[in-house]
């Protein structure tokens, strides 16, 4: 996926975390999430960070933000008690995008820096317990 159009999917996804708050629940039921993200062993510069419930019959999702390899998601966007798949994304090259342009078609293609296996074909998971108001989780990826 081009670069411009991962960046806009991003964006959209975030975005729509944040205004739809797929968290679910009242807010006093979830849990602010914040937390490290290391690869191969230095903070992670950019990128994003999505929970996702393993429950399919509680479609839960949140997420944000990683700067300087760290995270924040507040109460009112974070999660209620649950386990929950992680998948971290962190795209770079392709074409880049201005403010307020619209993505579109482009021959160069962004490169994912995070393996499969904490992005795509994520099988890391999370577990918030009952009554966690901040929960903390820092992933090391090698």
């Amino acid at each position: 996926m081009p670069l411009s159009c991962s960046k806009y999917l991003s964006t959209l996804l975030l975005l729509g975390l944040v205004i739809g708050g797929c968290g679910g629940g009242a807010a006093d039921d979830k849990a602010a999430i914040s937390g490290k993200v290391t690869l191969k062993g230095q903070p992670l510069d950019r990128g994003t960070i999505t929970f996702t419930s393993v429950d399919p019959s509680k479609p839960l999702m949140a997420g944000g933000q990683i700067q300087n390899g760290e995270y924040r998601i507040p109460a009112n966007q974070g999660l209620p008690a649950g386990r929950y798949r992680v998948r971290i994304s962190s795209p770079v090259g392709g074409t880049e995008v201005s403010p307020g342009e619209a993505p579109g078609e482009s021959d160069i293609l962004a490169e994912e820096r995070i393996p499969p296996e904490w992005g795509v074909n994520s099988q890391q998971e999370v577990e918030i317990k009952p009554g966690q108001r901040t929960v903390s989780f820092d992933f090391n990826i090698p």
